[in-house]
């Protein structure tokens, strides 16, 4: 045992951050643990574009127009993230965190505002091109700061506590040993399953560990199968299975998509603009075309100068590949970068499971549909995990014991089987998809279930189930979900459990 706290937080990202704050400022104590050594390693911290906050000409009704025109999801989940994101951003990422975002002379509140896809207006706030470091190195020194704040750092959450059909705490793995934590309440913050894939811009610990639990403890889980693949992610020699992220900001800031003729090729109002689900095909449908391996963002009618100053991080890494972004435009392709469905929540965090809060990527409020706006996720994570910590932090009893099974560390699975089940998905639930593939794809998973079913893949291996099954169940194309054996239709969300929970 490793003790008691009143809240008990997975994740320490913007939404584990977030709710680890809000939690902690309505006076509970917090106990946050994360499964990487070093605390601000978190798919927040790869986050490139900026955050959505507000602009001269934009309005909260505008943006939740153009976050239903780009996934149709929730109307309820984008009105508040419209009317209550860009407040909290101001009020805690800028005065409270003092994140360093990038400034301009006469700019909306001094701020300079960028354009990314599908955005009616310049409306997102940034620091150069690596905003979610900025964001996670204040975020993490404020919880640091914080004294009612414990954090666990190289603590892997095993398995929830659920007691008389409420969650009450965590068994997770630290330093070699089983420990288990008890609370009133927890909240799932884990991030996505890119790196389920075998290409991905996500980081290497983003295999869905948060569906896994949730899914285990019998939450709901929705529209796991709506996989979103980023058009732009960094084709060059030695970059397969760690696909650097191409901002989509680099297309808001006037760079263009061309095949390898050199032609535009994004047939939609809105061009290199378009909703990014619209783009990674479209780029698919032309490397299909071409025969090229990839298509291209010509960024090369721009300044050096400015291209340095604005995207330093972007432009390091492709002169690391030998592209020189500035004379020359730059090798993408598509890959996995966010799930936009998950554990099932309303707009405070509360799950299916008594208990069971969860926010961010890992969560599913309907914000999203069947496709994500650029730059949601990081506004997302926040209002999200605030609105979570807030609500779990209302006092309850918190349990000082409870009856059942220490689980076991599992073994760890070996990297070539990694590899299989990231090859299958990748060629099964990818950006294009059809039933006698997913079909194939699930039996490749059960075969490696019964292979290896008893290592740290069997969670993995569950999500992955997860995501085939509903990508097979769904018969329309819609969104980032395309099956090309059919056609587009409404939307029609899915659930899925765990068989048996």
């Amino acid at each position: 045992m490793l003790g008691t706290t009143d809240v008990i937080v997975i994740g320490g990202g913007i939404a584990g951050g977030s709710a680890a704050l809000a939690a902690a400022r309505r006076g509970a104590r917090v106990t946050l643990l994360t499964g990487t050594p070093d605390p601000e390693e978190t798919a927040t911290r790869y986050a490139q574009g900026g955050i959505i906050h507000t602009g001269p000409d934009d309005s909260p009704e505008l943006l939740v127009s153009d976050v239903l025109a780009a996934g149709g999801g929730d109307p309820a989940a984008a009105r508040l993230l419209a009317s209550e994101g860009p407040p909290l951003v101001r009020r805690l990422l800028i005065e409270d965190l003092q994140v360093p975002f990038d400034r301009e002379e006469g700019g909306f509140e001094g701020l300079h505002l960028t354009h990314e896809g599908a955005h009616s207006v310049h409306r997102i706030i940034h620091h150069r091109d690596t905003t979610g470091r900025e964001v996670q190195r204040a975020l993490t020194r404020a919880l640091r700061a914080e004294e009612r704040i414990t954090i666990l750092p190289a603590t892997a959450a095993l398995e929830l506590v659920v007691s008389h059909g409420r969650c009450v705490g965590v068994h997770a793995a630290r330093d070699g040993e089983v420990v288990t934590l008890l609370g009133r309440g927890v909240v799932l913050a884990t991030g996505g399953l890119g790196a389920l894939y075998e290409h991905t811009t996500n980081p290497p610990h983003a295999t869905g560990d948060g569906y896994a639990l949730a899914l285990r403890a019998g939450a709901t889980l929705r529209d796991l199968h709506y996989v979103q693949f980023h058009p732009t992610a960094l084709y060059a020699p030695g970059t397969a299975g760690d696909r650097s992220l191409v901002s989509e900001a680099v297309r808001g800031e006037g760079g263009v998509l061309v095949g390898s003729d050199g032609e535009e090729f994004v047939d939609h109002p809105l061009g290199s603009l378009a909703p990014r689900d619209v783009v990674a095909r479209a780029i698919r449908a032309t490397m299909d075309r071409t025969g090229s391996p990839c298509a291209y963002v010509d960024t090369s009618h721009r300044p050096e100068t400015w291209i340095r100053e604005r995207f330093p991080a972007i432009h390091a890494r492709c002169l690391q590949s030998g592209i020189d972004m500035a004379r020359e435009p730059i090798p993408v392709v598509p890959a996995a970068h966010y799930s936009c469905g998950g554990v099932a929540t309303d707009l405070s965090g509360r799950t299916s499971l008594k208990g069971l809060w969860a926010a961010g990527e890992v969560a599913s409020t309907g914000l999203h549909g069947s496709n994500r706006l650029a730059s949601t996720s990081l506004l997302e994570g926040l209002i999200f995990g605030w609105r979570a910590g807030e609500d779990v932090a209302r006092p309850s009893p918190v349990p000082d014991d409870v009856a059942g099974t220490i689980p076991c560390i599992p073994a760890d699975a070996p990297d070539e089987a990694w590899s299989r089940l990231r090859r299958v998905m990748w060629e099964h639930a990818g950006l294009v998809r059809d039933a006698g593939g997913l079909r194939i794809g699930l039996a490749k998973v059960e075969g490696l279930a019964e292979e290896h079913g008893g290592t740290s893949l069997v969670g993995p291996l569950a999500v992955a189930r997860t995501v085939l099954e509903g990508a097979l169940a769904e018969h329309e194309s819609r969104g980032c979900h395309h099956r090309s054996d059919t056609q587009a239709g409404e939307e029609n969300p899915t659930e899925a459990r765990m068989p048996g929970a």
